[in-house]
């Protein structure tokens, strides 16, 4: 199974790593939150006082289940696109950056 996580724009903007962090390879949602937290996902942003409270949280911390790398891609592709400079999506594999995209 292959999991993401996808980014609220907090603040009226994107953070890095990426909008959204695509993890393989997981052993289960929660070894993909592991995962993703490393990559630079966070939770609870308004609580820790760095995200919008209007805005709430950055990151949903909720992840998406995708069959393969390719319909995760899609999917996160589909969501909101700005040219900011912040990538698209960062896929992650136990800690290893696989592939940054830029849009």
């Amino acid at each position: 199974m292959i999991y993401s996580f996808r980014q609220n724009n907090s603040g009226g903007y994107f953070t890095k790593p990426a909008k959204n962090i695509i993890v393989k390879n997981a052993r289960d949602e929660s070894h993909a939150i592991e995962i993703a937290t490393d990559a630079g996902m966070y939770a609870d942003g308004v609580a820790g006082g760095v995200d919008c409270s209007c805005c709430g949280d950055r990151w949903y911390g909720i992840s998406d289940e995708h069959e393969t790398l390719d319909d995760a891609i899609a999917y996160v592709n589909d969501g909101y696109r700005d040219h900011d400079g912040i990538p698209q999506y960062i896929v992650v594999d136990d800690l290893d950056v696989l592939d940054t995209v830029l849009e």
